[in-house]
This record gives structure tokens, C-alpha cells and sequence, in this order.
């Protein structure tokens, strides 16, 4: 079996990466900024950060817990992967209602 066999899942095997890509590094700045300088990440820009990042909330259960280093690589691992999913799954969600939508335009 090879992947994107024609021109559709070709395109959608790069859509999935690339959203995946941006998600893991929109996530990975969040966390090294938060790691490096906790000040920034205050309550006035932490609705910003979990609008771009939602898993970010997940920094409030670290603030309890940061001295345990297992729990400080396990959260922030976490929440660099689930916002990589959760990109690739909505430029999915999207890549499905373009598709349909331009399947549509084209019969009428």
C-alpha cells in the first residue's frame, strides 16, 4: 500500500502534516516560554495562550505540581502532542467540509 495513491490524498497527507507541524510548534513556544519566563504567561494573557493552545490549560495542574520532574516531562509532552492532534484533526474536519462543499458547487 502507498500512501496518496492520486492527487486528493496527497494533498490531504500534507494538509495533516503540516497542521500537525504547526500545532506541535505553536505548543512547544507556549511551553518553552511559560518554562523560561512564567511571568509572561500571566492572567491576563492566559486566555490568548489556551485560545491558541487549548490543551495549554493543562500549565495550571504543573503550577501545583512543577518540583516533580516525571510530572513537569509528562504534562508538557502532553500538551505539545494533543495540540498537534487537535490542529491535524481540524484542518481535517475543514479539508472535509471544503471537499463537500466544492463537490456541491460543481453539480450546480
Amino acid at each position: 500500500m502507498t500512501l496518496g495513491r492520486n492527487k486528493n490524498e496527497r494533498l490531504f497527507l500534507i494538509l495533516l502534516g503540516c497542521a500537525f507541524a504547526v500545532g506541535l510548534a505553536i505548543a512547544i513556544a507556549l511551553c518553552m516560554l511559560w518554562k523560561y519566563d512564567t511571568s509572561v504567561i500571566n492572567a491576563q494573557t492566559l486566555p490568548f495562550a489556551i485560545a491558541i493552545c487549548p490543551p495549554f490549560l493543562l500549565i495550571s495542574v504543573l503550577q501545583a505540581t512543577s518540583d516533580n520532574i516525571l510530572a513537569v516531562v509528562m504534562t508538557i509532552g502532553t500538551i505539545i502532542f494533543s495540540n498537534g492532534f487537535l490542529y491535524a484533526g481540524l484542518s481535517s474536519l475543514a479539508y472535509f467540509i471544503a471537499t463537500v462543499a466544492l463537490a456541491r458547487w460543481h453539480r450546480s
